[in-house]
């Protein structure tokens, strides 16, 4: 008997030791613009620009994170100079998101007292699935946006999920041990 136990435990730790390593998911603040998410892995800033038919082309910061063939990402475009046009912003983004792919789903989105849409689409070409979610926050656009490459191929990961909904826009919601990601300029 106590050998059956004995073998039964080594098996399963052998069997977990060759599952593979999943990125501890980590909380990350940017205090700049007021929000927050989760993430797996390291996420790394970049300065980038954003193009925009409303605005021309604009100052933006990308903070990114790849595991496990999903794509995780947030881009912060700076348009303090027209915050009031925050929901023009807002559609713009969203149509090009949507733009030439399969819309799968696109809906208002709420998130404390911020206005946003909330997205899934099947990216063009067999490029994978893609579920973005748009705000506007003190003259800012947060786009978070989180793609299955056809590599991983687990378009219905409830990962998807978890990293646009974990967005936040109260500093009190985010975790105490968050860490501070600044705006690339």
């Amino acid at each position: 008997m106590r050998f059956n136990l004995l073998a039964g435990s080594i098996a399963t730790a052998l069997l977990v030791g060759m599952l593979p390593a999943q990125a501890a998911w980590q909380s990350y603040i940017n205090r700049e613009v007021g929000f927050s998410f989760i993430a797996p892995g390291e996420v790394k800033a970049e300065k980038t620009a954003y193009k925009s038919a409303v605005a021309g082309e604009r100052a933006a910061t990308r903070f990114q994170s790849i595991e496990d063939n999903i794509q995780y990402r947030v881009t912060v475009v700076d348009f303090t100079a027209r915050a009031n046009e925050g929901d023009a912003f807002i559609k713009e983004a969203a149509s090009a998101m949507v733009d030439s792919k399969k819309v799968l789903a696109d809906t208002d989105a709420r998130v404390d007292s911020s206005y946003g849409r909330k997205m899934t689409v099947d990216l063009s070409d067999n490029g994978g699935r893609s579920m973005s979610g748009i705000y506007f926050k003190e003259g800012h656009l947060i786009h978070l946006e989180v793609t299955v490459l056809p590599a991983n191929g687990d378009y219905e990961t409830p990962d998807m999920g978890r990293f646009v909904d974990s967005v936040a826009f109260l500093e009190g919601r985010a975790e105490a041990d968050a860490t501070e990601l600044k705006l690339q300029k």
